[in-house]
């Protein structure tokens, strides 16, 4: 599941929502340029009072491109990196998931808290 530079922010915001996830990449040509988290929608997206209304901040956001809230050249893990390394990174930077790339630097999938919190479990 991945989203363009030109798509609207709604397409991202309805894509969070119905797969229940927190960030998305952003691909440009089948290359990994960006990432949109649920923070960075909810930085660049309007709220009350400004809108009052769902469907004033709906029309917005559809207006909205991807661009007004990605976060470009993300930080990324390689596939084979030991989990421990994308844990560091994640803490250390605060961030809730990091994109997986194999050694041609293409996208092959995504890392979150939620994947080594299970993994820990699951180990335990």
């Amino acid at each position: 599941m991945t989203v363009g530079p030109k798509d609207s922010l709604q397409n991202v915001i309805n894509l969070l929502r119905r797969r229940d996830v927190r960030s998305v990449p952003v691909l440009e040509k089948g290359r990994l340029i960006g990432i949109v988290t649920d923070r960075d929608v909810r930085e660049v997206a309007p709220a009350y009072p400004l809108f009052r209304h769902e469907d004033e901040i709906r029309r917005y956001t559809e207006k909205l491109t991807v661009t007004a809230a990605m976060t470009a050249d993300p930080m990324t893990i390689a596939a084979d990196a030991p989990l421990v390394e994308a844990a560091k990174i994640l803490e250390t930077y605060r961030i809730s998931s990091l994109p997986v790339v194999d050694h041609s630097g293409k996208l092959v999938g995504m890392l979150s808290v939620t994947d080594l919190l299970r993994v820990f479990v699951e180990r335990t």
